[in-house]
């Protein structure tokens, strides 16, 4: 009876383990991701790859934190700072990955490097071998995330029909002084009202993120920047923002605007849509651009629209940016093993193929079925390609040091500082916020 006893509750114990296991195994798991986008890619991309994704893995869940990529950036840093940010977090390595990193000791994202070693999706894809952009996404000497997908800018867009008709040569916005000519001749009243219907230029004055990469290029591309050729020790002493370069190119930047741009406040998005419908004869554009002008303008916008190279500035070439849309984990998940599943996933054939409609894959392994699909796309990179590629400082400051960009920039272009006033404004700023 003794022995009896004994069996059934050897029984009961590995009934109880084999139980315990399955539920731990089956254990659902809500993983949020903080990610921007707007519907179009919300219903394309994002939805079709989240599902795949938990069709094979049926206990994760993986749920969108909507934000608008405007908010993103400051609502992430006080997120992280409150620890309180999503499990899975996009960054962009346009906008540096040290501002957000450094707000919790030891990291605000965990190293993956043990995770990628030897990993392979099943489509064959290895993670240390077949994705772009790794050496974007270290530090203190780690991988901190897995570069998604790539942007490149920017390339001028002009209206293929208006310059024909006004007998210009696309390669006159080749330079500066060949781009302003042109700007002014396409500057057009074309009913005779006596009001201007369509501008030859455009160029964002609103304070946003996205006017940064708008103004940086004009900066760099005249031998300006933030630091020379935005490279370290990124100290105080060492800014340029004030340089007689800047103060070139913004007084340059404000001439086309004041005789060839529509006035106001102007967002980049408001200046991609008054191309896209006509009002615009020409602006400058970025890969993730092309899929909006699609949307705008219909599957055929490349008969109507033509690119060319970023304008030089006399012996001055153009200066272009690379960067990705890397993702983390962060440091405060308790699934990070899922975490990385996903992020994995992401990098996947099926996954790069539908984030191709606005912007370049990272995974090398589908770049021939991008140059099929998305030909304007492919031609968007190679073209840029052939210039210097830079970024911006990846500095803990980064945040406060782009909102001066943006406001010093905006008042000179509308007026309320003179041009030389608000670059001495934003270099006593960022002085400042160096100093601190």
């Amino acid at each position: 009876m003794k022995k009896l006893f004994v069996i059934c509750l050897m029984i009961l114990s590995v009934s109880f383990a084999f139980a315990g296991g399955a539920s731990e195994e089956n254990e659902q798991i809500t993983l949020v991701w903080y990610q921007w986008f707007d519907a179009e890619t919300h219903e394309n991309e994002l939805t079709p790859i989240i599902e795949a994704f938990e069709e094979t893995h049926p206990n994760v869940h993986i749920e969108l934190a909507a934000f608008s990529s405007e908010a993103y950036w400051d609502r992430l840093a006080l997120d992280i700072a409150s620890g309180v940010e999503g499990d899975i977090i996009t960054l962009d390595t346009g906008a540096g990955l040290e501002g957000y990193y450094s707000q919790r000791e030891g990291g605000a994202f965990i190293p993956i490097d043990d995770y990628i070693k030897g990993y392979v999706l099943e489509d064959g894809t290895s993670l240390e071998e077949d994705i772009y952009l790794i050496d974007s996404v270290k530090k203190d000497g780690h991988i901190v995330a897995l570069p998604y997908i790539m942007f490149t800018a920017p390339m001028t867009a002009y209206n293929k029909a208006y310059l024909e008709e006004a007998g210009i040569d696309p390669s006159a916005l080749s330079t500066w002084e060949g781009y302003l000519e042109a700007a002014k001749a396409l500057t057009r009243d074309t009913n005779g009202d006596g009001t201007i219907d369509v501008y030859g230029w455009g160029h964002p004055t609103y304070v946003e993120t996205l006017s940064r990469w708008w103004h940086m290029h004009w900066l760099w591309t005249a031998g300006g920047g933030i630091f020379p050729n935005e490279e370290g020790p990124y100290t105080a002493d060492r800014l340029i923002f004030n340089s007689e370069e800047n103060i070139r190119a913004v007084t340059f930047l404000k001439e086309m605007l004041d005789a060839t741009a529509p006035t106001g406040l102007r967002t980049v998005s408001d200046i991609h849509a008054m191309f896209a419908n006509g009002s615009i004869a020409t602006c400058q554009a970025a890969i993730w651009t092309l899929a909006n002008f699609q949307a705008m303008m219909g599957p055929d916008y490349a008969d109507e629209v033509g690119f060319v190279p970023f304008p030089a500035d006399g012996d001055n070439q153009p200066v272009l940016v690379s960067w990705g849309n890397p993702v983390a984990i962060s440091s405060n998940c308790e699934h990070p093993d899922e975490a990385f599943e996903f992020i994995a996933f992401l990098h996947s054939e099926f996954a790069q193929k539908l984030a191709m409609r606005r912007a370049a894959p990272t995974n090398k392994n589908v770049y021939d079925d991008y140059a099929v699909s998305n030909p304007n796309e492919a031609a968007f990179v190679q073209n840029c390609q052939q210039f210097e590629m830079r970024i911006v400082p990846d500095i803990v400051q980064w945040n406060e040091i782009d909102h001066i960009v943006q406001q010093s920039i905006s008042d000179a272009l509308l007026g309320t500082r003179t041009v030389e006033d608000a670059l001495n404004w934003g270099q006593a700023e960022m002085e400042r916020v160096l100093s601190r």
